[in-house]
């Protein structure tokens, strides 16, 4: 998958996740089962992690 695929499939799952697995993003933490849903859609789960932080980061930012 492409870079800009990436991006907008987690555009995509961001717009799906609940307040809970948004609050669990913006602290590195992944839905496991729609990242597995998406992994089995051919797309790479570190990069769709990567584009979910910068997803996080436009929507009230990250947490260290």
């Amino acid at each position: 998958m492409t870079r800009a695929e990436t991006q907008a499939k987690a555009t995509e799952l961001w717009a799906t996740f609940d307040q809970n697995e948004q609050f669990g993003v913006r602290f590195g933490m992944f839905p496991a089962k729609k990242m597995q849903e998406a992994e089995r859609e051919g797309f790479d789960g570190r990069e769709l992690c990567v584009a979910l932080m910068a997803v996080a980061d436009k929507n009230g930012g990250m947490r260290a």
